[in-house]
């Protein structure tokens, strides 16, 4: 078969984790509605309202994904899962959800099976960089390339637009600003362009229908393209 090809079965299972986050919200939606799809399995910490015959929503214990080997059998792993230092209390607590949390459940699903490995990342991701944020990033990409899936796509956003359930004002004020700047140049903010987090939830989804094996990133400029 051809790279790029497009695969057309409808009999896949995707296991997205991060489905109550502003991209993976996106995910959920666009996974439960995709034709590919028969299963979606979103485990969570507290069960979701959301009910569709599609959705299995486990509630977990994200320090304990291991004792249940079920939840991570699927063909696509989404991983929408991430934090604000800020938020999280502490650069430790900040590096446990972006990086062990996230190299820990693709880790497993490449374990019990799965083909493909999509994970949401960020601009500025370099495990050289003497920013936390931007070297938790650099190598929590490091850490999933070495995992053996057939084929993982790391999409590095540049800051996100989408209506969150918690405010984030630096976030909020960043978004702004370079919003502004795109719409005077396109071409001047490149990768850090912002990034509408339904446009990278179908990106991401498109990425896995499509033949293409090995690892592949995709930036914010590219997010752009229509």
């Amino acid at each position: 078969m051809k790279e790029g090809m497009e695969i057309i079965a409808s009999r896949k299972t995707a296991l997205l984790i991060g489905a109550t986050g502003l991209v993976g919200g996106h995910l959920l939606e666009q996974l439960l509605d995709h034709s590919a799809y028969r299963r979606v399995i979103a485990p969570t910490r507290r069960r979701m309202a959301r009910e569709h015959d599609k959705l299995d929503n486990p509630v977990v214990n994200f320090e304990r994904l291991s004792r249940d080997p079920a939840l991570f059998r699927c063909h696509d792993v989404y991983i929408a899962l991430g934090t604000t230092i800020k938020k999280a209390g502490s650069p430790e607590a900040f590096r446990r959800v972006d990086y062990d949390y996230v190299v820990h459940t693709a880790s497993l699903a490449q374990i019990h099976g799965a083909n493909q490995c999509l994970v949401v990342s960020s601009a500025g991701a370099n495990s050289e960089s003497r920013f936390l944020y931007s070297r938790v990033k650099g190598e929590m990409e490091e850490a999933i390339t070495r995992l053996d899936f057939w084929a993982i796509h790391l999409f590095r956003p540049g800051v996100l637009l989408g209506q969150r359930d918690e405010l984030r004002i630096g976030e909020k004020l960043a978004a702004g600003l370079t919003t502004v700047v795109r719409q005077i140049s396109p071409g001047l903010l490149g990768d850090y362009n912002p990034t509408e987090a339904d446009v990278l939830a179908r990106r991401m989804i498109e990425a896995a229908q499509a033949i293409s094996p090995g690892v592949h990133f995709h930036g914010a400029e590219e997010l752009l393209r229509k």
